[in-house]
């Protein structure tokens, strides 16, 4: 079972529980945390992103790091820049714009997000960091 949070196009979050999420699909559904047996099926043309966690709770005090050289990962260093003018610095190993959307992991080892599933329809632009 997957710990998400949920971040909608109008701007509400939701966090939960998934099992049935993948960017083939376009459902998916979320276990809320406050009733485990209610589950709300959420469509990803309404998402901007989910973001896989770590747990749910975070350190709001944690400012995540930009230097590409601490990232776990390899792949194309990118920003990508939302229509709500939230940027977004990470690795992925393939942007496939022509597809709902695609996966994006965090540069700092210590952030909270495992990694994301961002959604095209909500991104002004990708941009690649040198």
């Amino acid at each position: 079972m997957n710990k998400v949070v949920v971040h909608l196009k109008n701007g509400e979050i939701a966090k939960g529980h998934t099992i049935d999420f993948s960017p083939g699909k376009e459902k998916f559904h979320l276990t809320g945390m406050s009733d485990p047996l209610c589950n709300e099926e959420i469509s990803l043309e309404n998402l901007k992103a989910i973001f896989f966690v770590k747990d749910f709770k975070g350190d709001f005090l944690h400012v995540d790091s930009h230097d590409f050289s601490k990232a776990r990962v390899s792949g194309k260093h990118i920003a990508i820049s939302f229509y709500d003018g939230e940027i977004l610095f990470g690795i992925s190993e393939a942007i496939h714009r022509e597809k709902m959307g695609f996966f994006i992991f965090p540069i700092d080892p210590e952030a909270n997000t495992e990694r994301a599933f961002v959604i095209n329809s909500f991104i002004e632009s990708v941009d690649i960091v040198e």
